[in-house]
């Protein structure tokens, strides 16, 4: 005969292993933000989003003179989708590259404003000046 087992089996094991497992290790504490670059990278992605914001009111404005006049608008409404996925995807790529990925979220976010915001303001300032 075997002899009995000397550890007795729990009755409910899944209040046994919460009760007497190992206590989880404390996450890091997260890194001080900086304010400078939130506010820098919030003023840079404001001024991106009005200029892109006006230059789609263009766009539309001009899809719906052409639509009422019979012309086709597929290409005039393709073009301005593709550019902004090119460049959206442009973006999420630098995103994760090695090199910015060694920055702070708050300075990846203030690179990409930065990077972003010249196009679209240049081309807003010119159908506003044409």
């Amino acid at each position: 005969m075997s002899a009995p087992n000397s550890t007795p089996t729990p009755v409910y094991s899944a209040a046994y292993a919460a009760l007497y497992a190992p206590a989880p290790a404390a996450a890091p504490a997260p890194a001080p933000t900086n304010r400078a670059l939130v506010v820098a990278a919030a003023l840079l992605w404001g001024i991106t989003c009005s200029a892109l914001s006006l230059i789609a009111f263009f766009v539309l404005m001009i899809a719906v003179w052409s639509a009422s006049s019979g012309a086709d608008v597929t290409a005039l409404l393709l073009w301005p989708v593709v550019v902004l996925a090119g460049a959206g995807g442009l973006l999420t790529l630098l995103y994760f590259a090695p090199g910015v990925r060694r920055l702070s979220r708050e300075a990846r976010f203030t690179l990409l404003g930065a990077l972003a915001c010249p196009a679209p303001i240049a081309l807003a300032l010119y159908v506003m000046s044409a």
